[in-house]
């Protein structure tokens, strides 16, 4: 009866809304793409109402490619369809093995979907969560610009929220600068899940005549309360206690895992040459005639500090398969510094003919340092401390021809480790694509990743309070290569690929770190089609994948996601409905387990997980600047054969949930 009451006021508040919105005035959109915006393609919501104020309001939006060889134009996320999806993991894959509330420690179970390992290890299994230097956007804006995103669903003690806004504007036609603050907080549905992480960042770019400068800082907090998963899987699967009713292995240890990540960058850009007119609004930064200079010289400063702790306020020594400090509460700490600089010269693309390639050149050089416990001191039942200091420089060079006229366009870069702990170390990556028609919305593409690295410091050194390795790992190869075939008119995006890793390192069943000898091949096929019958959209993405050791790395066969919807205008095209089901599948696997002590996720061969479909439904309104949402998730959870709805091997997903949500522009 409290969910029907709680439904009843939310869509109360709704049609209120809706109605005030309406009398504001009528939208102009045209239908919205559900295949979702492509690169290169005009941000429609910058136009919108641009006819009712003095100055029509523009919005330009780019990010430098190549560490600032060339800019590309990266439109903010403007579309209603999917908006009910606020998880940002299910933003990126559609598939994830992670702790089952929002947001928590994840990895996709897309092979070639999961993050790259980061410089300082524990957050790579936190990275969507994060706001790093490379996700900056650039920003020219003929006004101030800024967007309200709120999400929030569950009651008290079983909250999820995120609240996320952005403002950017002009302080001079050439000088833009921006902040965003953005907090996501989950008490989680299982006794002692409760998160929070938050970040802040400011951005600043500026653009005039030879120069180019920018800047951007940010701060990543989070504080993430370990259960340990559910004590008696039983529970779960074959009652009907209460999620926060069921026994959790750390039910009473008071167990947090804190992290905090400082980013600082500046870049700057001083172009030589005689400037040469340019008439290509996709390939500038602005949206008129412009101008490119034959060549350029950058320069790259960035510089990272991170603190990681594993905090117990008891120790709960039979969940731990070893505990080497003899202590009723322990505090892990594990510090890093990073710094890198580089430098480049890049001779660009010619204006005048489109097929012929840009170039460049430059030097890398990176120094990490890391602060942390290196032995036990027995005597005193204390620990050793001490530094780490890893330092290499790099050889970069790179062609590329991007040109949004040209129907051939690619990117391909090289990278070799010179001296220090990267000697050796090298990559080779970049792409290539060949539009097959004029308008350049069909087309191929192939990518491909060719690399040599050195394995994490972290994987090969560490002493903590329930875990300690001493490795001397080989460096690992890895040989990617995709190929995908995209018509943006039918909505249709397939391809595959091919993955082989040698020396491959992972965490094993007894939460260590191994590196097989055998190469490791992953196969992976994917399609994604929207299909249309009248107001009615069916679309629909599948993955296949096939490990060829699934000993030690054992993922779903098949992935799919079935997005469902009707939609249409109402009330003259001031009002855009949407209305629909979501559903997420994978077949049953291993799904790895999870370690609160080192934030990691491990091999386990004892439960396999999937062949559960989870099944949302949602209501979508758009109504001017505004769009919102009202979703029930996981309504197949009342059924009475819920089956195992497990994500990680003792984490099963939340509950069913009513959440809702809103996201509102404002620039004018």
């Amino acid at each position: 009866m409290r969910i029907f009451a709680a439904m009843k006021k939310i869509i109360g508040i709704v049609i209120l809304l809706v109605f005030h919105l309406i009398c504001l005035g009528q939208s102009e959109y045209d239908e919205f793409d559900p295949f979702g915006q492509e690169e290169g393609k005009e941000d429609a919501t910058a136009k919108r109402d641009s006819v009712e104020v003095n100055v029509p309001h523009f919005r330009y939006t780019w990010q430098w490619k190549r560490g600032g060889v060339y800019p590309q134009e990266v439109p903010l996320d403007t579309l209603q369809d999917g908006i009910q999806n606020f998880n940002l993991i299910f933003k990126e894959s559609i598939s994830n093995t992670y702790l089952g509330n929002f947001p928590s420690p994840y990895e996709s179970n897309i092979f070639i979907e999961r993050n790259p390992v980061q410089d300082f290890y524990p957050l790579t299994y936190m990275r969507a969560y994060l706001y790093m230097p490379e996700d900056s956007k650039h920003f020219n804006t003929t006004t101030p610009y800024t967007r309200l995103r709120y999400y929030t669903g569950g009651g008290k003690g079983k909250a999820e929220n995120m609240l996320d806004v952005w403002h950017v504007q002009n302080i001079l036609p050439f000088w833009s600068a921006g902040l965003r603050y953005r907090t996501i907080s989950g008490d989680g549905r299982y006794a002692n899940q409760k998160t929070k992480v938050s970040t802040f960042s400011f951005f600043t770019s500026y653009e005039r005549e030879r120069w180019v400068l920018s800047g951007f800082l940010s701060r990543n907090k989070g504080e993430i309360e370990e259960n340990g998963g559910i004590a008696d899987r039983y529970q779960v699967v074959d009652t009907v206690v209460k999620a926060e009713n069921i026994p959790v292995n750390l039910q009473m240890s008071e167990v947090y895992n804190n992290f905090r990540n400082i980013n600082f960058q500046v870049q700057g850009q001083y172009n030589i040459g005689k400037a040469k007119e340019l008439i290509t609004p996709v390939d500038t930064s602005r949206n008129d005639t412009s101008y490119t200079y034959p060549a350029k010289v950058v320069l790259n400063i960035r510089t990272e500090g991170n603190r990681h702790s594993f905090e117990e306020g008891s120790i709960n020594e039979d969940f731990y398969r070893h505990t080497y400090i003899d202590s009723s509460q322990t505090n892990d700490t594990y510090n890093s510094k990073l710094i890198e600089v580089s430098a480049k010269f890049v001779l660009n693309e010619h204006p005048k003919y489109k097929y012929l390639p840009g170039l460049y050149a430059g030097l890398e050089f990176k120094r990490e340092k890391y602060d942390q416990r290196i032995d036990y001191d027995t005597l005193s039942v204390g620990s050793i401390y001490g530094t780490d200091t890893y330092m290499g420089t790099f050889l970069t060079a790179g062609i590329f021809n991007v040109d949004t006229n040209a129907a051939l366009n690619y990117d391909v870069q090289g990278r070799l480790g010179l001296l220090g702990y990267y000697a050796g170390n090298f990559k080779i990556d970049g792409y290539i694509r060949q539009a097959l028609n004029k308008e350049k919305t069909t087309f191929l593409r192939a990518d491909a990743n060719i690399q040599l690295q050195s394995v994490n410091p972290f994987l090969n050194h560490y002493v903590g309070t329930h875990d300690q390795w001493e490795n001397d790992f080989k460096a690992v190869k890895t040989i990617d290569i995709r190929a995908r075939y995209v018509n943006q008119r039918l909505r249709t995006d397939v391809g595959a690929s091919f993955t082989n890793i040698f020396s491959h390192v992972y965490f094993d069943s007894t939460i260590m770190p191994r590196q097989t000898s055998k190469a490791l091949i992953v196969f992976t096929a994917w399609a994604k089609e929207v299909f249309k019958a009248g107001p009615v959209y069916f679309d629909q993405r599948v993955y296949v994948q096939k490990s060829t050791q699934e000993d030690i790395l054992s993922l779903p066969t098949v992935a799919l996601y079935s997005h469902n919807y009707y939609q249409d205008w109402l009330f003259k095209h001031a009002l855009e409905l949407q209305f629909g089901i979501d559903l997420f599948y994978n077949t049953s696997f291993y799904a790895d387990n999870y370690m609160p002590s080192i934030m990691q996720f491990y091999n386990q061969k004892v439960y396999k997980t999937g062949n559960y479909p989870k099944v949302d439904v949602f209501l979508n309104l758009h109504i001017k600047r505004a769009q919102l949402f009202v979703k029930y998730e996981h309504v197949n959870f009342h059924l009475k054969e819920r089956g195992n709805f497990f994500s990680a091997a003792d984490y099963p997903i939340n509950p069913a949930m009513l959440k809702f949500g809103v996201q509102w522009d404002f620039f004018d």
